[in-house]
């Protein structure tokens, strides 16, 4: 219920009127790249708060509970539930019950996840995808990128505390691996109709100086 708070859709009605539906103009995307490409940046600015702290609080709020089940002597759940929790916020703000079901692509939705349950990760992917948008002009080739990083580094960070026993940022157990491959895979192909405008030269970007 958290994840589909439908964040675009609702501020976007607050800035053009209840009839107004962001899905029906630009990108027809739900979500922050669309909302500033139709709208501009003042109604995308909250956009970005709203997704990024769902993200994050979803995940957040369950490790809460599973300490204080600890605490009161209880089985402790904080290896899986958080990061089912933060599965959930992902699935429900890309397809929200309060807006029949068509949401966002789950990017910073994600994002906010990740810094709950792996910050020092999905900083250095959210770095990769600051370098690859500002370089490319395209939002949607560094949210691919960075999401692709963020499941091979969380792939590699597990391998390396786990089975050949090297040096990584963070500690990554075998569940936080899991989610992040499942997310990155979801994301991108919640992408699949921007790879095919990029594929065809189509795809909206930003700025004079696009690349190919």
């Amino acid at each position: 219920m958290l994840g589909s708070i439908p964040s675009a859709i609702w501020i976007a009605k607050l800035a053009k009127g209840k009839d107004f539906d962001i899905r029906n103009y630009g990108s027809k995307n739900a979500g922050l790249t669309n909302t500033f490409r139709v709208l501009g940046w003042k109604p995308a600015l909250p956009v970005v708060f709203m997704d990024l702290l769902k993200g994050f609080f979803g995940p957040f709020i369950a490790q809460q509970m599973c300490a204080a089940q600890v605490a009161a002597g209880g089985a402790d759940y904080s290896a899986w539930v958080p990061l089912v929790a933060g599965l959930l916020v992902i699935l429900g703000h890309s397809f929200t019950c309060f807006a029949g079901f068509r949401g966002g692509k789950g990017v910073l939705a994600a994002l906010g996840v990740f810094l709950a349950i792996s910050p020092i990760t999905v900083l250095i992917a959210f770095a990769v995808w600051i370098l690859l948008t500002f370089t490319t002009k395209y939002v949607s080739v560094g949210s691919i990128g960075g999401c692709a990083v963020l499941g091979l580094l969380s792939a590699y960070g597990y391998l390396a505390g786990n089975v050949i026993h090297t040096y990584y940022f963070e500690p990554i157990n075998l569940g936080q691996m899991i989610l992040a491959v499942i997310v990155a895979v979801f994301v991108i192909v919640k992408h699949k109709a921007n790879i095919k405008r990029l594929m065809n030269g189509t795809e909206n970007g930003f700025g004079s100086k696009r690349r190919a």
